[in-house]
C-alpha cells in the first residue's frame, strides 16, 4: 500500500489483529520493511502491525538529499496521521531506533511503549570520514560496492554460513536500496546526536543490543538506558547488528512480552 505525503510516497503494510494495539516497526539503513518478516508471526496475533519503508528505501520515494532524522520522523508522523493512528508502540532497529528516539522526544503523545534495538543516541563526529567513505563507494560503485562488508558487519560468519537464505535476503535489500536514499540517510545518521535530550522521554523503554555487535555495541545501548529513566536493557546472545534476524527466537520472545506487559 502507498500513502502520498507532500513530495514523497511512503510504502507501507498494515496487518495483524483488527482492533488490537498498534505496533510500528522501523527498519535499518539499506533495508526495507521486509527486514521484519520473521517478527510478524510473533506480533500479528496480539497486535495491529504497521511496517513502512523509510524515505529513500524499499518502494518509498527516494528524493535527493539532504535528509535528517527530524525529516525521517516527520514522514512517519504524516503516515500515522494519514492512517488515523493516534497512538502506537514503536520498535526501531539501527536507523529505525534513531527515528524512535526523535519520536519519543518530539511526539510523546503518540507513543505507548518504545523498543530501541541495535542503535545509538550519538554518532561520534570522528566517524564522519567513515560515512563519507561509504558514500563515495555508493556513488562510484553502486550498492554492490557496499554489500559484502555490510553483510559482515550485520550478520556473523557462522550465521551467514548456516542461513544462506537470510544472508541472500539481506543482500538483496542492500542492493535494492536507491543510492540517493542511502546517501541521504547516511548523512542524516552521521549528524545524529540526541544524547542530551533523552532525559525527557516518558515512554516505557526497552533497549536491545546484540551481544557481539561492533557497529552499535552494548556500550551504546547502555548509554541510552542510562539517559532514559526506568529503561531496561536486553542482550541478544551471539548476535551482531541485525539482532532481530540472528537472535530471532530471543527477540521474538522479548519484544511481544515487553509491549504487552
Amino acid at each position: 500500500m502507498e500513502a502520498a505525503l507532500k513530495e514523497l510516497v511512503i510504502h507501507y503494510e498494515i496487518e495483524g489483529r483488527e482492533g488490537a494495539p498498534v505496533v510500528t516497526l522501523s527498519h535499518s539503513l539499506a533495508c526495507s520493511l521486509r527486514l521484519w518478516d520473521q517478527q510478524m508471526p510473533a506480533l500479528g496475533d496480539r497486535f495491529r502491525v504497521l511496517r513502512f519503508d523509510t524515505r529513500g528505501h524499499g518502494a518509498s520515494s527516494a528524493p535527493p538529499g539532504p535528509y535528517d532524522l527530524e525529516m525521517l520522523t516527520a514522514d512517519l508522523i504524516g503516515l500515522l496521521d494519514r492512517l488515523g493512528i493516534a497512538r502506537t508502540h514503536f520498535v526501531g532497529i539501527s536507523m529505525g531506533g534513531m527515528i524512535g528516539q526523535v519520536l519519543a522526544c518530539r511526539y510523546p503523545h503518540l507513543l505507548d511503549r518504545l523498543v530501541l534495538a541495535s542503535t545509538t543516541c550519538r554518532v561520534p563526529p570522528e566517524t564522519a570520514p567513515l560515512w563519507e567513505e561509504r558514500i563515495r563507494a555508493a556513488q562510484n560503485g553502486g550498492m554492490e560496492a557496499l554489500a559484502p562488508d555490510t553483510l559482515k558487519r550485520w550478520l556473523s560468519d557462522e550465521f551467514r554460513r548456516d542461513h544462506p537464505q537470510w544472508s541472500e535476503k539481506i543482500r538483496r535489500m542492500i542492493l535494492d536500496t536507491p543510492v540517493d536514499g542511502y546517501i541521504g540517510c547516511s548523512r542524516a545518521i552521521g549528524a545524529f546526536d540526541i544524547s542530551g535530550e533523552l532525559g525527557i522521554v516518558v515512554a516505557p523503554t526497552l533497549v536491545v543490543a546484540g551481544s557481539r555487535d561492533e557497529s552499535t555495541p552494548v556500550s551504546a545501548a547502555m548509554a541510552i538506558r542510562e539517559r532514559i529513566e526506568g529503561a531496561r536493557l536486553a542482550l541478544m546472545p551471539g548476535a551482531l547488528h541485525l539482532c532481530n534476524i540472528e537472535a530471532c527466537e530471543a527477540f521474538n520472545r522479548t519484544i511481544p512480552d515487553f509491549l504487552g506487559s
